[in-house]
């Protein structure tokens, strides 16, 4: 049976609602119990986030407290997935309204961070990859090679020692060289 059914009703049967004094703290509880695993999963499955799907269903309860506190559905069920579904929306939205900030924009939230890197890493990054590409063109040609061979085009050790012509041992020393040749030069200040 699909979720339109679960929480659907009868177009032959309109909702009907009583009017009671308020909502108990029984009544309540038996909505939570008898419709909150299946808001849970409904939720859970078209957010993708098992914890939001959580707050979202809190927050069903909430607002069926705070705007029909005194008001009983002949379908609860259906009330309580059309609320979710509405809360839902409101929380796509502001999900949307979130990606769609940018750092000049006064109205984004302070608690938004920003996941950019600084100017200042930006810097020092293309600082350092430039020093790399200086010690890798100062590197002995077969040395640069069995580098370039390994780290840049992903060859396994064996390959390279038979596309140049050097054992397995050679291209391991080659590599040692390598590494520990542009590490000391990107260690360098």
């Amino acid at each position: 049976m699909g979720l339109e059914n679960e929480h659907s009703h009868s177009h032959s049967e309109a909702p009907t609602i009583h009017r009671m004094p308020e909502l108990t703290q029984h009544d309540l509880s038996a909505l939570v119990r008898d419709h909150g695993p299946d808001l849970q999963l409904f939720l859970a499955r078209r957010l993708g986030c098992v914890d939001t799907a959580k707050d979202l269903v809190q927050d069903t309860f909430v607002r069926v407290l705070q705007n029909r506190p005194g008001e009983v559905l002949g379908n609860p069920r259906a009330f309580l997935f059309r609320v979710a579904s509405n809360l839902l929306i409101d929380h796509h939205r502001r999900q949307q309204h979130r990606d769609t900030l940018t750092l000049d924009d006064p109205e984004r939230p302070i608690d938004q961070a920003d996941h950019r890197p600084s100017i200042e890493r930006v810097v020092w990054s293309k600082q350092q990859v430039a020093r790399l590409q200086q010690a890798i063109e100062e590197l002995p040609p077969k040395c640069r090679q069995v580098f370039l061979l390994i780290k840049f085009h992903h060859h396994t050790h064996a390959e390279v020692a038979a596309t140049l012509g050097i054992s397995q041992s050679t291209v391991v020393k080659h590599m040692i060289k390598a590494v520990d040749f542009c590490r000391t030069r990107l260690d360098k200040p």
